[in-house]
């Protein structure tokens, strides 16, 4: 079954002999999620390219996926199907704000369920298919997210839920009757699991008030009796089991390794979930029976999102790795692979990309770090290669085995590209991801820094030829590193970066404070940590070339932020600056180039343009 999507394409010559150009990358889509029909056979696929985000339908029977007819060219996403398999139920932002629409399989008879003023988000149907479970944002409320309810057929909305913070991924019990939510869903706070009661709105808090640490991704068992959710209380993302009526919750997997994304088969037999090895995500399979675990794939690249078919003989999820982007396939409890979806440009010859080498080293105080290395084909001794690093953005973040489009591309173009994961990446254990905390851009930075000087000392690598590229807290981190260590980067380029932490508190959002807060600790009793950390007060220390890009509206690090600290840099005559800003909220474009392609591609462009300058 193969998703067709030349009609999508972009009309632009794409010359032969380019493995990966920046048209392909604009024109490869990318799914964010999808949902099995009751049938087990059509799986409905939320996914974006060239802007837009549609809905496609792919039949299952070997025919051509399609987009539903509704969902050509409008906003639209976050799907599910009826019990009967008769209707979807969506997010559509074909008005300005997201609201929740009901269409045939076809996507044709659509009826719009919410007219309230403001958001509406991740709807689901009811096991008998008679209301829907989905979640708001009302214009004038104070608690954010909730979890609200409304009939399949339309009328007035419910609200089941109004807890302080947001809520998140509301999952109907079996029977009906309950939905388990993730409270505190921001994503810089512990999470906690609820279940409302739907007839009287009642929250239930399944877990004692003495277990510790994070508690998410709680999903039922099939006959309603315990929920499955991922916690680090033990050190680590594991796999735990809680009666859903309340107790002590059971630790399932025993793991070195961190564990995500658990969910049930049909019978209850199988317990299909992700294990994170140094950023490779495999989709592994644990046996109530026989008290045993198993992979189900050895291929290497990032599992996520698992599914059962509704008859349990096989687990679908999302897959993508270094030499190919996300795409669905369905995995079969007795063995083997198929593949669902084929969003690959069909000019696109996935053999010729560089497959990333996994880099261990020893840090400065003897910490094992971990990266990703990816390597021109022809470079060697005799011919070496321009490097450049490429910190992840976070810091709670990890830069895994995927499909990274712009690193290919670099590569392609001659340059190597070198991806730690330093202290305070996730995937590696609460303890590693705290380990920058009240430290940023120091003792990661350092990181940084030593696995860059080991990495130029290989044959292949051009050693005085390294640059860095960073966006969001690797802006940040790019900014440290050429304020203290000025003389190991040839260039720097940065994106939405945040060179001065203090300004940063005063101007950011609740989301961006409460972060802070987490990370460093509140501004009251820390302003001389802030200062400590930040960029901006070693601003004279910069001698790198310096390519910056922000946003005129990007909430989260606003441009007054950077503001004082480019005029400073503007104010020195000779110093070489390239300061651009996107247009509204386009500076998303350095991370979802397929929501805003024209500006990715400028983005790209310019980055392109002046690594050929400098480095």
């Amino acid at each position: 079954m193969k998703v067709t999507l030349l009609g999508l394409a972009l009309l632009l010559q794409i010359q032969p002999d380019q493995i990966l150009t920046i048209p392909h990358v604009l024109q490869t889509p990318v799914i964010s999620d999808f949902a099995v029909a009751p049938d087990g056979k059509q799986v409905a696929i939320s996914m974006s390219v060239l802007g837009k985000e549609t809905i496609w339908l792919v039949p299952g029977s070997g025919e051509t996926g399609h987009p539903i007819s509704t969902s050509v060219g409008i906003a639209e996403r976050e799907v599910d199907w009826s019990p009967s398999g008769n209707a979807l139920v969506f997010a559509s932002g074909r008005r300005g704000d997201w609201h929740i629409y009901v269409s045939d399989p076809q996507g044709e008879n659509v009826r719009r369920l919410t007219r309230h003023a403001g958001q509406d988000r991740r709807p689901r149907f009811s096991p008998d298919g008679k209301h829907i479970a989905f979640l708001a944002k009302r214009k004038d409320a104070k608690t954010g997210w909730d979890l609200w309810m409304i009939s399949e057929g339309g009328g007035e909305a419910r609200a089941l839920s109004q807890e302080p913070f947001d809520e998140a991924d509301p999952r109907w019990s079996p029977d009906g009757k309950r939905i388990a939510v993730m409270l505190d869903a921001g994503r810089h706070a512990d999470r906690r699991i609820g279940i409302v009661t739907v007839e009287t709105g009642e929250l239930h808090l399944p877990l004692p008030r003495s277990f510790g640490g994070d508690a998410f991704g709680a999903r039922w068992s099939p006959d309603g009796n315990h929920l499955v959710f991922v916690s680090e209380e033990p050190g680590r993302k594991s796999v735990f089991l809680v009666p859903s009526e309340g107790g002590a919750p059971e630790l399932i997997v025993n793991s070195d390794f961190e564990l995500t994304e658990p969910v049930y088969s049909p019978d209850g037999r199988y317990l299909a979930y992700i294990e994170n090895r140094d950023g490779d995500m495999k989709l592994k399979l644990y046996d109530f029976e026989k008290a045993s675990e198993r992979t189900l794939t050895w291929h290497k690249g990032v599992h996520s999102h698992p599914v059962w078919r509704p008859d349990g003989s096989a687990v679908l999820a999302l897959f993508e790795a270094w030499n190919y982007p996300r795409d669905i396939w369905a995995y079969l409890v007795e063995g083997g692979r198929e593949r669902v979806s084929d969003s690959i440009p069909p000019d696109l010859d996935v053999r010729k990309m560089a497959r990333p080498e996994l880099v261990r080293f020893e840090s400065f105080d003897g910490l094992e770090i971990t990266a990703y290395l990816y390597l021109p084909e022809k470079a060697s001794a005799e011919s070496p290669v321009p490097l450049l690093v490429r910190p992840h953005g976070g810091p709670t973040s990890q830069w895994a085995n995927g499909w990274h489009p712009f690193a290919q591309l670099l590569v392609q173009r001659s340059y190597a590209v070198f991806a730690p994961n330093v202290r305070g990446s996730s995937g590696f254990g609460v303890e590693f991801e705290r380990l920058n905390d009240r430290d940023w851009g120091r003792g990661d930075l350092q990181d940084l820094i030593v696995g860059t000087r080991l990495v130029r000392e290989r044959p292949e690598i051009q050693s005085d030829r390294t640059g860095i590229w960073g966006v969001s807290y690797g802006g940040f981190l790019t900014l440290a590193a050429i304020t203290r260590h000025p003389d190991v980067f040839a260039c720097a380029i940065e994106a939405v970066g945040m060179p001065d932490l203090e300004l940063l508190y005063r101007k950011t959002n609740a989301e961006g404070r409460s972060y802070l807060e987490r990370e460093i600790g509140p501004l009251a009793g820390n302003l001389e940590l802030y200062r400590s950390l930040s960029p901006s007060y070693l601003v004279k220390q910069i001698q790198t070339p310096l390519l910056t890009f922000h946003g005129e509206d990007y909430p989260l690090v606003p441009y007054s932020v950077k503001q004082p600290f480019t005029n400073a840099l503007r104010s020195r005559p000779k110093y070489p600056l390239v300061e651009l800003m996107f247009k509204r909220s386009e500076a998303r474009a350095t991370y979802r180039h397929d929501l805003h392609p024209q500006a990715a591609w400028a983005y790209v462009e310019k980055i392109l343009e002046f690594l050929e300058t400098y480095l």
